[in-house]
């Protein structure tokens, strides 16, 4: 006889679905909350470990202000140095490394990673401006090139240039530094001002006086000026290195015998601080009243008329032993030497005439 109304029991076919259905949902679900993480994970492996470059062209300098941690990162993702997104303050944050980083403009010339982009900055790897100054400048276009490249002014710089204080104990005589400009090529900060520029051209020059050639000058008979003066004027004459030590021989022995120097930079040099230089030297020149003009005075000039570099002084204190009293260019970057008016004379006649 069959009990109507009892209750139904589940059958294991039923449970088995439920279950079924279950483990579907929670994976399924599982993944929902994985993907984004996943995601995460590979656009955190794009910006940390995957080098980029994103700027046209082959290089670029970035200039990192002083400023907040969200405005540098925006600078260095609108330049395409950094990829777009959030990661930066996270890693940042996490590295402790927001405070570290250093203002400066930076050179950036090849793909990087964003790590790579903070470590360039927290060890304030900035980009040095090469700037070199060639020998035998005068003064004022030394300071033209600095300007040109965005360094000083030239108030700045004449300033800077009538600040004997700076060799004051080589020469007490100075009343501005030509002469004490160092020839070199300097790497300098964006920023750096002219005092410091100055600064290290002197102190440059100033590491060139060791012992030997402070003696050899006062075996010459010369003090510092003098020297740097005599090296000015050999500077002028030859871009030639192997005829410095002559042309200072015969500098050296047309003083030595009481002759003038009749060295035509220096009159062009007289010419120029007068505004009068056209690129040529007249006859009516040669009579300059000037004390610069070697061609009406005996002796050196007052000053330095350049810049010299370590050869040109050095051909100053250490000249070659010659009889030469007398030399003219051959109009091809180098010249002749003479021992006699009839040999110069025939030289002359021969190159210049």
């Amino acid at each position: 006889m069959s009990r109507q109304g009892a209750p139904r029991r589940k059958t294991p076919m039923n449970r088995s679905k439920k279950s079924s259905w279950l483990r579907t949902s929670l994976m399924f679900l599982g993944i929902l909350l994985w993907v984004p993480v996943v995601m995460g994970l590979v656009l955190y492996y794009l910006w940390a470990q995957v080098p980029y470059r994103g700027y046209p062209g082959p290089s670029i300098i970035v200039e990192i202000p002083h400023g907040s941690v969200q405005e540098i990162l925006g600078l260095l993702q609108d330049k395409g140095v950094l990829r777009k997104g959030s990661f930066g303050r996270v890693y940042l944050a996490l590295t402790r490394r927001a405070a570290k980083l250093q203002a400066g403009e930076y050179l950036f010339e090849e793909p990087l990673t964003a790590p790579q982009v903070f470590r360039k900055l927290v060890k304030g790897e900035i980009y040095y401006h090469r700037v070199t100054v060639p020998e035998g400048l005068r003064s004022a276009q030394i300071f033209s090139l600095f300007i040109k490249e965005g360094f000083g002014t030239e108030a700045e710089f004449q300033r800077e240039f009538l600040e004997v204080s700076r060799i004051a104990d080589l020469d007490p005589e100075a009343v501005d530094l030509e002469g004490y400009l160092f020839p070199d090529t300097y790497a300098l900060a964006r920023g750096t001002p002219a005092a410091k520029i100055v600064d290290q051209m002197v102190q440059n020059h100033r590491q060139l006086w060791k012992d030997e050639w402070l003696r050899a000058a006062r075996e010459q008979g010369f003090n510092v000026r003098q020297s740097i003066t005599l090296a000015s004027l050999i500077e002028k004459e030859t871009g030639q290195g192997e005829e410095r030590g002559l042309i200072s021989s015969v500098f050296h022995n047309r003083l030595r015998d009481g002759m003038k120097l009749q060295c035509d930079p220096t009159i062009i040099y007289a010419l120029v601080m007068r505004d009068r230089y056209r690129g040529v030297i007249t006859r009516s020149d040669l009579r300059l009243d000037s004390r610069y003009n070697t061609y009406a005075y005996g002796g050196l000039p007052p000053g330095p008329i350049a810049n010299p570099g370590r050869d040109a002084i050095q051909a100053a204190l250490f000249p070659e032993q010659t009889n030469y009293l007398f030399f003219v260019s051959m109009n091809n970057g180098r010249h002749t030497f003479s021992t006699t008016l009839r040999e110069h004379n025939l030289a002359v006649d021969r190159y210049q005439r």
